[in-house]
């Protein structure tokens, strides 16, 4: 009986030992990131992620357009149909081109019009409301051609998106792909609970264009900076190119990049912090690698920016 007692207390005190090894080893995991670093990546790759979304948005947009609607002779109030055909999350919105140029130097405006009741869904029920101004100037595609971007009262779900970029067509090694520069000035998040994260970007951005729109990739190098969630200065800059897959976006609801790697550099009253954001392998996921201080930890980039 006592040696029945002594193994009970013995495997007793085993699982006891093993339970504390993997609570202590779950707890060693969650130290590496503490919720304000979790913060400090998740708000900036979702502002990133946002800004780029609208980007993808108005080129598609610029590109759909026939040499009629982008250069014809001058008119207000062309409305451009059924925009959600060729891309789902304009399936309820208002395309409306103001062209104030000539065949041979066009230029004009081009709004995007969401309404602004809140009730503007895509396929996968983000609801977006408010206007996208975009200017455009020059040949379409070709050097030295410029479109800037600008949001009016726009919303994501619950995130309001401000700023102004401007995008300068590049030549590009290779003519298949789109080149450009891009700036972003005055770039601001304001979260649903009420936070913002400020953002001002330089990209150079090339655009892999296919037959089929939702086959498409933007790959992005460069860096950004700003403030974020908590008023801490950041700044992003691209180590291997950041690579967007439309078709992430189209069929999984991913905006993040879904292949490359940055470094965000936090800047504290107590220190420096440097995140190594990796987007894996291409897979459509919200998912990431964060590494500090030689220790990695996965997470997922969330709405909230939290």
């Amino acid at each position: 009986m006592k040696t029945i007692k002594m193994l009970r207390l013995k495997n007793i005190s085993v699982g006891a030992a093993m339970f504390i090894l993997i609570l202590a080893s779950c707890q060693k995991d969650n130290d590496i990131l503490n919720s304000l670093d979790v913060q400090n990546v998740n708000s900036e790759a979702a502002s990133s992620a946002y800004v780029n979304e609208n980007s993808d948005i108005s080129s598609g947009v610029i590109g759909s357009l026939t040499t009629a609607q982008y250069s014809g002779a001058r008119m207000e109030g062309d409305i451009i149909p059924n925009p959600g055909d060729r891309d789902g999350r304009l399936k309820c919105a208002t395309v409306t081109v103001n062209r104030t140029g000539t065949k041979d130097a066009p230029a004009g405006t081009i709004t995007i019009d969401f309404g602004t009741t809140g009730s503007c869904a895509d396929n996968h029920g983000v609801i977006r409301k408010g206007k996208i101004i975009i200017t455009y100037s020059g040949r379409r595609w070709m050097p030295g051609s410029t479109f800037s971007i600008q949001f009016v009262d726009f919303y994501r779900n619950s995130n309001h998106i401000e700023g102004k970029e401007s995008d300068t067509t590049k030549l590009s090694a290779d003519s298949l792909h789109l080149k450009f520069v891009s700036w972003l000035v005055g770039g601001k998040i304001t979260f649903g609970d009420g936070k913002t994260i400020e953002r001002n970007h330089t990209l150079s951005k090339t655009w892999y264009r296919s037959s089929l729109p939702q086959n498409d990739e933007w790959h992005l190098e460069g860096n950004a900076y700003g403030k974020n969630k908590n008023g801490n200065v950041y700044t992003m800059e691209i180590q291997s190119a950041l690579i967007h897959k439309v078709s992430c976006w189209v069929s999984n609801k991913v905006t993040i990049p879904v292949k490359g790697v940055k470094i965000i550099t936090v800047t504290t009253a107590s220190g420096v912090t440097n995140y190594k954001v990796d987007y894996g392998d291409g897979t459509c996921d919200n998912q990431v690698t964060v590494t500090i201080n030689g220790k990695e930890k996965v997470i997922t980039v969330k709405e909230d920016g939290n």
